[in-house]
């Protein structure tokens, strides 16, 4: 099953299939909200909302009000991928998440499950107290950008211009889309997610979905790409009219 149609999976259908299999097992409905809980954030509350609804598997990850931080420290092979490595940020939460209700049905401790501090030696961020898996690791102090061009400007001077003239190709192409912040990256939106983009520390990472690359493979050869996603180097031209069709692409097909 590719990306997208996980993506668009009913919540509450996907929800009663880990109660079922974590039943077969003997564990219990509270541990699996509980494991649900630490990893996104809802509330148990907030939870048992969202199955009365007819919010996509997706959805129920993109709009999580406070992914733990501790989530990094999930690690291992679900459905023959390494969670670690996945580069899709909206699969990868997926994954952690079936990796989770993995190691419960197993019969690991909840304790272990829901790692703690002590598992490993996360840094802590004196300013804003939030902790990372990585030293000095670039973050947001304090609230999330609200804007694609507060995004831009807050991060390293060096990558601005090209993310500049990424989000003026993207907005160019789709100009009826509206702009978002979702899981902290520059997204935009129409009805549904149609691409995002990010900054990372040699590249900037664009998310157009997995049928997207698949769609442009022919003209992506020179570029990096995974499932949905395609590595732009800083120190290359931008394929800005690439990526303006690859934008407009997800707008009619997506």
């Amino acid at each position: 099953m590719n990306n997208g149609k996980v993506f668009q999976m009913d919540f509450g259908n996907v929800y009663r299939l880990l109660l079922a299999k974590a039943a077969r097992k003997n564990r219990t409905k509270a541990q699996v909200d509980e494991v649900i809980c630490w990893l996104t954030g809802y509330s148990p509350q907030q939870l048992e909302a969202f199955c009365s609804t007819a919010a996509s598997y997706g959805d129920f990850f993109r709009n999580a009000p406070h992914p733990n931080p501790n989530r990094a420290l999930i690690k291992g092979v679900v459905c023959g991928v390494r969670v670690e490595e996945i580069e899709d940020p909206l699969m990868r939460e997926i994954r952690y998440l079936d990796k989770l209700i993995d190691e419960l049905t197993r019969g690991k401790p909840l304790e272990a499950i829901l790692r703690g501090q002590a598992e490993a030696a996360l840094w802590v961020c004196p300013k804003c107290g939030r902790t990372f898996k990585h030293r000095e690791q670039q973050h947001y102090c304090g609230k999330p950008p609200a804007t694609i061009e507060a995004y831009i400007h807050a991060q390293p001077e060096e990558a601005q211009d090209s993310l500049q003239q990424v989000n003026a190709a993207i907005k160019a192409s789709i100009p009826e889309a509206t702009e978002h912040i979702s899981w902290g990256m520059p997204t935009y939106r129409k009805g549904r997610n149609l691409i995002q983009f990010a900054a990372a520390k040699k590249h900037i990472g664009l998310y157009p979905g997995p049928e997207a690359v698949e769609a442009f493979s022919g003209r992506l050869a020179e570029y990096k790409t995974s499932k949905g996603t395609i590595q732009l180097p800083y120190n290359r031209l931008l394929p800005l009219k690439l990526i303006g069709e690859i934008a407009k692409w997800c707008e009619e097909n997506s």
